[in-house]
Formats: C-alpha cells, structure tokens, sequence
C-alpha cells in the first residue's frame, strides 16, 4: 500500500510540475518511479490488446479509491506469500508456513508500528542473514484473504472453511461459511469468463457480485482474533477411531497439528509425559495452558503420545458452539 501511494503521490506531483521536490522531500527515486511507470504502461498495452480491460482509464480506476479492494487485488497477486500476525500484550509476532517465525525487514514500513490491525501480512520476498525477514508487505483481513486468496475448501465440521492445505484454519457461522464459499465461486466464474471472452461485460454481468465482495472486505472489522479457550465445561468426546481420524488431516502427524495450533495462537509448545505401565504398554498426557488430556495405553511411546493429541485435538476443535475459537472468525461472527 505505501508503494501505491508513493506512485499516485509521485502522478499527483508530476501533473503539478514539482515531481522532483516530491521524491526529495519522501527520499523516493524518480528513476525507479518511473521505472514503474514504465512497467505500468506495458501491462496496461497487454491487457488492452487482450481486450481485458477498457480504453477509458477512468473506467478502470473507478474503484482504486476502495482501499480494501486493493488490499484483495495485492492479496491475490502476493498469495500464497502470507505470514499470520499474532498480537501479544506488547509485541507482535509473524509466522510463516515454511519458516516458522519471521520478522519483518528493518526498512519495511511496516516494521515501524507498534500493532498491524490485520491478522495476515502477504508478503512479496523474503530475506535470510541470521533470521528469516519478510519484505513489501500489506496487511489482510479474513475475508479478503478468502476471496481473494487461493483455494478454499470446506473443513471437518460447519463454518470451518480451510486454506493451504489446512495450513491456515478459520471458523466462523456455518451460514456465512457458505455465503463466503458461493461468492468467491461467482468471483472465480466471472474472472474465469472474462479470460475466455474478453468481449464479456463484467462490471455490468458481475455487478452485483462485486459489490458483494466490496461490502464484505470493507465491512471486516478484524476482531476475529488467534485464540483457544472455552467458557463451557468440557463435552464428551466421541472416543471411536472414525471420528478421531477426522481430527486428523491426511498424512499429518497429530502432534505436529497440536504443536503448530498452539503456536500460531501465540502458546508455547505442549508437553508430553509417558508413563510405562504394567501391562508393558505406554500411556501419555499432554499438557497445555494447564489442560491435560490423557491418551489410550499403547505399545510404544510414541503411539502413546500420538493418541494423547488426537485426545486433546478432539476437545479443541469441537464446533463453535462449544465455544472453542480459533482464528479466524471476522467480526460478526461471534
């Protein structure tokens, strides 16, 4: 976003006759502006020839004053460059799917805030030197990042919607689930035939569509937040083998689920004791946030400790209206 606002600012100055003065008093490069302004122009003779986009530039920026539109438009093209934002009392932490925690480069403007009001940074590079740094981010809400993200698909339960192969989990009301699910549907269909038939109308066909996708990124107050807690007491858990696999993505490790839930909600690791009992079988308890869940008696340690987490997962992720929350649920969700 502050690149966008950099080269409208630069525009503005130029028009103004004092573009120059603009990029020494903000310590910009008119070199690389215009170097944007140059891959600009191209892409723009590209789409037209396409027949993608409009001669009239007016018409094409009609909605670029829609700063959460934008944010959808930087998402889907960043994605799937995307780091949680996790906010703790008096810091923040970023994660990422391949490295864990990260933190964000020093001449990033985003490394001078306090707190970033959204829960998902996309990101364009990353560097390594002694830590992982991300670079040219910008923060996303939930609903941007499901419509304008990648591929969504339904989870284990209603209102869990899942992203990245299970990487990144959101639950919220079964009915908005599905209203978020249909939209970006009709926004891939529309997307999809402007492609096949640049000669298609979208602003007219798509109106509505569009507007829909407008209200609900612009309306995501992000107050969904990365949380595990219940005010309930605990439920009875179904204890046959189908219902814990479901818990359970395919080929993932359940203590590696466990673990990575735990963390990307700001927790420490959980921790896990065995106990060799009488019967030469193991059992095993883990523990979290002062919780502990105890598995089954296995044969070894290691099926012990498995079968712990799956007990522990079991509790965590029962529907919303057991009250377990975790992110992301947007704003009127809860």
């Amino acid at each position: 976003m502050a690149l966008v606002r950099a080269y409208e600012g630069w525009k503005d100055a130029e028009r103004e006759g004092s573009a120059y003065e603009y990029c020494w008093r903000n310590f910009l490069s008119a070199q690389t502006l215009q170097a944007i302004h140059s891959l600009r122009k191209q892409f723009s003779y590209i789409l037209k020839d396409a027949g993608l986009i409009d001669s009239d530039t007016n018409t094409n920026n009609s909605l670029s004053h829609n700063q959460s539109l934008v944010r959808g438009i930087i998402c889907s093209g960043l994605f799937p460059g995307i780091a949680s934002v996790v906010q703790r009392e008096n810091s923040m932490s970023f994660k990422t799917m391949d490295d864990g925690q990260v933190l964000i480069y020093a001449n990033s403007v985003n490394a001078k805030y306090q707190t970033i009001p959204y829960p998902w940074l996309v990101f364009g590079e990353k560097v390594k030197v002694n830590a992982v740094f991300i670079c040219d981010s910008t923060g996303v809400s939930d609903s941007i990042l499901i419509l304008f993200g990648g591929a969504v698909t339904k989870g284990s339960m209603a209102g869990h919607l899942k992203m990245l192969d299970g990487y990144i989990d959101l639950f919220m009301d079964p009915s908005l689930s599905e209203c978020y699910l249909q939209l970006k549907e009709e926004l891939d269909k529309l997307v999809q035939q402007k492609l096949e038939d640049p000669s298609f109308d979208i602003h007219k066909e798509g109106k509505y569509i569009l507007f829909a996708a407008q209200e609900l990124a612009a309306g995501d107050l992000c107050e969904g937040r990365f949380v595990f807690g219940r005010e309930t007491s605990r439920a009875r858990l179904v204890s046959n083998d189908d219902s814990k696999s479901n818990l359970v993505k395919d080929g993932m490790n359940p203590k590696s689920l466990l673990q990575t839930l735990l963390m990307r909600a700001g927790h420490t690791p959980p921790k896990y004791k065995t106990k060799h009992l009488k019967t030469n079988e193991f059992r095993a308890t883990v523990e979290f946030k002062g919780m502990q869940f105890v598995g089954k008696p296995k044969r070894n340690k290691q099926l012990a400790e498995r079968d712990a987490a799956i007990e522990a997962l079991g509790w965590l992720t029962q529907p919303p209206a057991q009250s377990f929350k975790t992110r992301a649920t947007t704003p009127h969700l809860t």
